[in-house]
């Protein structure tokens, strides 16, 4: 029976056999599925693009990167190998496997019918072969006795396992020359990505040939292309009340079995982002985080334009979704950079560089900023009703009286020292029912105590602005007094490339 085995790589790999047989649970795949899924990566693995797949970031080194056996009267040892590999759960016999090919190797990995032989390292099954990095990426190569159980070289797995590995990558986003799978603690949520992928892979490798590809298309952008997959899911017939029932967590390994450069980068999303970007794609949020999410995209070709290289690469990125994988140590820059549509300087083809508040006005969304600074920043609701407050009355001032001086001021603040003075003058020649700002509600913003500013003051200063201007436009007049922002904006987009 299938099961799921708390390893990333072998879990990958099952759901690609599971997917690839149309069914939902591992425990569901049959014999004739695995025989299926065998012939399937045989023919991809042997020839084309999916032999570059094998060869030069998956299997380095294996049975399928021989370029000899490419050769007509060597392709039997190419069959004897995808048999060894593919179908060990088939044959009991493996003799004449072994004589085919031809190497004393590979007849001193097997570990089946030997009576002192250890179990499967991944499943607890009896081991079929004792294995290296050829056969499981990122692994030592074979002799190589560092880090082995027992101070063995290679690590003993069962012939399903063995399967699993090598459905693995058919399962992974094809990115930046390596492959990234996907981890998470809901079993389901990693089975869709899994999915996913399995049927993008499928069409690019039916394609391959008659695009003339000599490899399959490299996604450059992995993680917009992982925040894009989890709307996908999100949007599915079951995906909204999955989220409504589990936040989960999503892993991402980002790694590479190449001889010369080897390595693997880890990417996060805890279950407070995912909960943020799900919260923030529906409901009463909805059309305001569409409208920044389209703000985001860069696409200098089109994909099909792309796809005409024989290598092809996709550059599409979206970058809010690459920023999201740095949450929530980027907040503040999230902040300044999204929601406040702070330019982040003179970059070239980033299009957060022509981000402008004068331009984009109507993309300011003091209720999506709310949401961020409750699920993402913890930050507490007495603080954050008092930043409205006093933006709702700095606004209403600033409007009754055209001062656009003192929203330059405020805006322009490069300091506590400037922020302070600015704001005492506006406490001054403020006219209304209610203090502008009261003590407490003022030092609970910006002060730790009495002229002793908070280490976030610029922070509570941006969440204050984008109440001000949110307010300015919905009043009509923030248009006129932006206008006044233009140099303070080019003085702040030259210091950020500086």
């Amino acid at each position: 029976m299938l099961e799921l085995t708390g390893f990333v790589q072998i879990d990958t790999g099952i759901h690609v056999i599971t997917a690839f047989a149309g069914k939902e649970n591992p425990t569901d795949v049959t014999t004739d599925d695995k025989d299926a899924i065998a012939d399937y990566l045989e023919e991809v693995y042997s020839d084309g693009v999916g032999q570059s797949l094998a060869a030069g970031i998956a299997f380095t080194n294996s049975g399928f990167a021989q370029a000899s056996w490419n050769d007509a009267k060597f392709r039997y040892k190419r069959k004897a190998y995808a048999d060894f590999v593919l179908r060990g759960h088939q044959h009991r016999d493996l003799e004449p496997i072994l004589q085919a090919l031809e190497k004393d190797e590979y007849r001193a990995m097997v570990l089946r019918d030997n009576p002192n032989a250890p179990l499967c390292a991944f499943t607890g099954q009896p081991a079929y072969l004792r294995i290296s990095r050829d056969m499981l990426p990122m692994l030592n190569g074979r002799g190589v006795i560092n880090f082995g159980g027992l101070g063995l070289a290679g690590l003993p797995v069962s012939d399903i396992a063995l399967l699993a590995i090598h459905a693995m990558p058919l399962g992974c986003v094809i990115s930046q020359g390596r492959l990234l799978a996907i981890e998470s603690d809901d079993p389901e949520l990693a089975f869709d990505f899994v999915r996913f992928n399995l049927e993008n892979n499928r069409r690019n490798i039916a394609a391959a040939k008659s695009a003339g590809w000599k490899k399959l298309p490299n996604q450059t952008a992995f993680k917009t292309t992982l925040i894009d997959g989890l709307m996908r899911i999100r949007n599915l017939p079951k995906g909204h009340a999955r989220f409504k029932r589990r936040l989960p967590s999503l892993t991402a390994y980002h790694f590479s079995n190449s001889g010369t450069d080897p390595k693997i980068d880890i990417y996060s999303l805890p279950s407070s982002v995912v909960d943020f970007v799900i919260t923030a794609s529906q409901g009463q949020y909805q059309a305001a985080w569409g409208q920044i999410v389209a703000s985001a995209w860069q696409e200098d070709k089109s994909e099909a334009q792309e796809k005409e290289d024989a290598e092809p690469k996709l550059t599409r990125r979206n970058y809010l979704y690459e920023d999201i994988f740095g949450l929530p140590d980027n907040a503040r820059h999230f902040i300044r950079t999204y929601f406040l549509r702070q330019p982040m300087g003179k970059i070239k083809k980033d299009v957060r560089s022509t981000y402008s508040l004068r331009r984009e006005a109507n993309l300011i969304s003091w209720e999506l900023t709310d949401l961020f600074l409750k699920r993402m920043m913890n930050v507490e609701k007495a603080r954050i009703d008092n930043i409205r407050t006093l933006g709702d009355r700095l606004a209403e001032h600033i409007a009754a009286r055209n001062d656009t001086r003192l929203l330059r001021e405020l805006y322009g603040a490069r300091d506590y020292r400037a922020f302070r003075l600015a704001l005492l003058r506006a406490i001054r020649g403020y006219v209304g029912d209610a203090p502008l700002v009261e003590f407490d509600g003022y030092v609970s913003i910006f002060e730790e105590a009495e002229e002793f500013a908070r280490l976030d003051w610029n922070l509570a200063r941006d969440l204050l602005l984008i109440r001000i201007f949110e307010q300015l436009h919905r009043i009509g007049q923030l248009n006129e007094l932006a206008d006044s922002l233009a140099d303070v904006d080019a003085e702040t987009a030259d210091q950020a490339t500086a």
